[in-house]
């Protein structure tokens, strides 16, 4: 008999299929695995095209998380408005003039610069910021950017698991749990920053090869001229000043309570307002792809969600927990990394945080749960290209700039780096908890 959850796993699995084949743009095959998920959940009554067709059914439209696709289009708009101005061309060349075109120093630097930045602000926003940066350093260089962008994006995802606004399920986490920023500091920032030293040790021996081999264009480098990359440096403080604008109100967002779109989206209005740029090139500097593909994706992900599946993993992995607390904390970060590595960590983390609160309603310690969901779904992110959000806009910026990152050459850094984070970081949360500090 045909049944929801194995058609919608079935759908779930060729799209990933055609996408780690890599023979199709990710666009296209998400839309296509996203028209199919709802076709079947119509066919089948468990999934729709819009809200209010049938009461109590879940729609697709209902699944797209539009303050994800906001957040990215608001940064894209002020992204592309500063890169007008010609900064990245300025900061490109000052940082490798510091760096004295230095492969692994210009790696160091640029992924523990997201690191910290992830934790301030957000990993989408960091990403988008600093490739743009990367990308115009390769250029000045004539350097290869795919290691140094994979060592940021990677970096920035343990960077935002470090603090409670760094990623969007610690904020879904802490307000469950009852957890402060303070709490967030004081048990996942050491571990956060442990992982990011591993992280960096791991990336020194996977991309030895390459480091010894890059020979950076030297010729003329310190003579570059930073000041005169600035094309228009009056447009760029005043960019500058609303980017500045946005960075504080993120920090501020739980005080203020507005949502990072909306924050986003406010700050691009602002602007575009007072700068009044070319809209039209501004709008095609837009990568339309990466939110179109986060649309379908999404839509796929409401279809499993809809269906069940979701749910019965969160369930059976909950049911561990009422007998073996040590086997569900193992359970919960290899479990929730590996799905965040296939399905967006929203809305596995939607669905799991009933069940730890229900284990908590039963006399179960969940405290270190807590603590493993957030770490789990933040590391798995980094194993694939559509493991998260900053992955998939690094995807998209390699092949606008020309040096496409193939799903396989992500797949063969990013696995066993996810899984080395994994290993050490369930190792110190094992040590936490039997030293009763979780």
């Amino acid at each position: 008999m045909i049944n929801p959850v194995s058609v919608s796993l079935a759908i779930l699995l060729i799209t990933y299929a055609f996408l780690f084949a890599d023979k199709i743009h990710r666009t296209i095959i998400s839309m296509a695995g996203a028209a199919a998920m709802v076709l079947a959940g119509q066919a089948l009554g468990f999934y729709q095209d819009f809200p209010g067709e049938i009461p109590g059914l879940p729609s697709a439209l209902a699944a797209i998380d539009f303050n994800t696709i906001g957040l990215l289009f608001g940064m894209m708009l002020l992204v592309g408005i500063l890169e007008e101005t010609g900064f990245f061309e300025y900061v490109a060349i000052r940082l490798a003039q510091l760096t004295r075109g230095s492969y692994w120093l210009l790696m160091l630097a640029l992924g523990w610069f997201s690191f910290i930045a992830s934790g301030l602000l957000d990993n989408v926003t960091t990403i988008i910021f600093v490739s743009s940066i990367t990308v115009s350093i390769a250029s000045v260089l004539r350097i290869d950017p795919i290691p140094l962008l994979l060592s940021e994006v990677m970096m920035a995802g343990v960077g935002g698991m470090a603090t409670l606004i760094g990623d969007p399920p610690n904020i879904m986490i802490g307000s469950a749990a009852g957890l402060n920023f303070i709490d967030f500091i004081i048990f996942l920032t050491p571990l956060a920053i442990l992982a990011g030293l591993v992280t960096t040790l791991t990336y020194r021996f996977s991309f030895r090869h390459q480091i010894a081999r890059e020979r950076p264009d030297l010729s003329g480098l310190m003579e570059l001229d930073a000041p005169g990359a600035l094309r228009d440096p009056v447009t760029m403080r005043k960019i500058l000043l609303v980017f500045g604008l946005v960075l504080i109100s993120f920090t501020l967002h739980s005080q203020l309570n507005f949502k990072p779109a909306t924050v986003a989206l406010a700050g691009a209005s602002l602007g575009l307002i007072w700068i009044r740029p070319n809209v039209l090139e501004i709008l095609n500097r837009t990568k339309w792809d990466v939110l179109l593909f986060f649309a379908g994706l999404f839509v796929i992900v409401g279809g499993l969600e809809a269906a069940g599946v979701l749910t019965m993993v969160a369930k059976a992995i909950g049911q561990v927990a009422l007998n073996y607390p040590l086997l569900a904390l193992i359970a919960i970060v290899w479990g929730g990394a590996m799905l965040s590595a296939i399905v967006d960590n929203i809305p596995f983390t939607i669905a799991f945080i009933p069940v730890i609160g229900g284990l908590a309603s039963l006399g179960v310690d969940v405290l270190p749960l807590w603590w493993g969901l957030a770490v789990g779904v933040a590391i798995g992110g980094n194993a694939t290209p559509i493991g998260a959000s900053a992955n998939v806009y690094v995807i998209s910026l390699s092949d606008h700039a020309g040096t496409p990152i193939s799903f396989g050459r992500w797949l063969k850094i990013g696995i066993p780096i996810a899984a080395v984070q994994l290993l050490f970081a369930t190792l110190i949360l094992y040590g936490m908890m039997q030293l009763g500090i979780i």
